[in-house]
């Protein structure tokens, strides 16, 4: 399992929403099993998105196509440059 994690400043919190919620399609036809978006404690605008993919592979191809980044230039209003991380899952523990 690899995770690839997308972090950015978004103009407006409500437009990344609906822009994230209405592109389900899409971004599924780039491969990830499951997605997720979070905000930095008390910085609603400083978004992370978290996409599941089976392999890092996947996650790195998916960073480099140019639909996610279409996706986030309407998300986030051109507010600032993502950066992209993909992770490796290389060891499972309980809490």
């Amino acid at each position: 399992m690899a995770l690839l994690v997308i972090e950015h400043i978004v103009g407006d919190f409500e437009t990344f929403k609906s822009v994230f919620t209405e592109d389900e399609g899409r971004r599924r036809r780039g491969g990830p099993r499951g997605a997720r978006a979070y905000t930095v404690a008390g910085e609603p605008n400083n978004v992370r998105v978290v996409l599941d993919f089976d392999s890092a592979e996947q996650a790195r191809k998916h960073a480099e196509g140019l639909e996610l980044h279409e996706a986030i230039k309407w998300a986030t209003g051109n507010v600032s440059m993502p950066s992209f991380g993909v992770l490796e899952q290389v060891m499972d523990a309980d809490a």
